[in-house]
């Protein structure tokens, strides 16, 4: 059972009686209960904030965490161009490279935000970053390089998101590197070996694709329970794509997101998937489909997020396939102006006292299954 921080702990309202006890605003007389424009002008936070909690594995229960793997690595010119700072950046680093964290991620944590990095089973220190077989991770050919990354992310004291070989779904993973047996069993040797070193601030993010066609292999890939923190898949629209030649439709971000959803609500306790576990769209955009709907697609997603409340968390893919297939959000104004809108609705512009509890989360013990 994750343990949560009730944000309003410590807090004088002007509701408190004069000998300190605390009278509930419901049993306040209408008159002089605080209204939603009062709390700011009393110096006091908004009751959306007071209501909030961030768990250890940073689960907020006010909101969605917005963030992004953004293009060319650049945070900062995403977050110029649409007027806001990311809550969480998507790094890729390889389980042959023992400097996990790196430089990159801890400056982006010293500036304040969280870190979602994938490990992949590829070789990130040789050219070509040529793949991993998943048997050599289990015969303990990288629990140097492992161990490494653990203590690193121990020393960093502050939550961490961690995938392993994300997308193991997928066409081009799926039975490559290994069966998905031996995709399990090295997922479970890897949180192992983490946790092993102290890197109880590793939050574990299993990632798959989210593909409807892709769901019967899920089972297969999940690594139970007490190996995984978040669930997360992707949310794309690639109508256009010239990697996609029979996509001649349109996907709503919702027609994305839901099916994966419906699928984890409804089929995954079968599976031994708790369907309580907080959930994140680990990557997510659209290809251009017109100024007026690519606005939109985007200006929507909020909306979406509030009929889907296991969703905790958030990530815009700002990249591009190919030059026919893009979903930088700087090279469409209206998809900028879109993700713009979307990232100033105050269900995913989390208040800066819920972001700040983060930084407690890792002092928290996680009590395990």
């Amino acid at each position: 059972m994750a343990v949560s921080v009730l944000l309003a702990l410590g807090l004088v309202g002007a509701g408190d009686s004069p000998g300190g006890a605390s009278v509930p605003a419901e049993n306040q007389p209408p008159e002089s209960r605080p209204g939603p424009h009062t709390a700011p002008f009393l110096g006091l936070p908004p009751p959306r904030e007071t209501r909030c909690t961030v768990s250890d594995i940073l689960e907020p229960s006010c909101g969605v965490w917005w963030g992004a793997s953004p293009y060319a690595g650049d945070v900062e010119s995403l977050e110029s161009a649409v007027d806001r700072n990311m809550d969480i950046v998507y790094t890729w680093r390889g389980i042959d490279q023992s400097d996990v964290p790196g430089e990159r991620e801890r400056r982006l944590i010293a500036q304040g935000r969280l870190v979602h990095t994938n490990i992949e089973a590829r070789r990130f220190t040789r050219s070509g970053h040529p793949d991993i077989a998943y048997r050599d991770i289990l015969a303990g050919r990288f629990d140097a390089s492992l161990r490494s990354q653990a203590r690193g992310v121990a020393e960093l004291e502050v939550p961490y998101f961690i995938t392993f070989d994300h997308e193991a779904d997928g066409k081009n993973r799926y039975n490559n590197r290994g069966t998905p047996e031996e995709f399990v069993r090295a997922w479970r040797h890897i949180v192992d070996l983490y946790r092993a070193e102290g890197a109880d601030n590793a939050i574990w993010v299993w990632n798959v694709t989210g593909w409807p066609g892709n769901v019967d292999r899920l089972p297969g890939l999940w690594p139970g329970n007490d190996y995984v923190d978040w669930i997360s898949w992707e949310a794309y629209n690639m109508t256009g794509c010239d990697k996609m030649s029979n996509w001649d439709h349109v996907d709503s971000f919702e027609d994305a997101l839901s099916p994966t959803y419906d699928w984890i609500q409804e089929e995954g306790p079968k599976h031994g998937i708790d369907p309580d576990k907080p959930v994140m769209i680990g990557e997510m955009g659209t290809t251009d489909i017109g100024p007026g709907e690519t606005l939109k697609w985007y200006a929507d997603i909020p909306d979406v997020l509030r009929r889907y409340e296991r969703v905790r968390a958030v990530k815009l893919w700002d990249s591009k396939v190919s030059n026919g297939c893009d979903f930088r959000v700087q090279a469409n104004e209206y998809a900028r102006r879109g993700f713009e809108l979307a990232g100033q609705d105050p269900y995913v512009h989390l208040p800066d006292r819920v972001r700040r509890l983060a930084e407690y989360a890792a002092t928290r013990d996680r009590p395990r299954d």
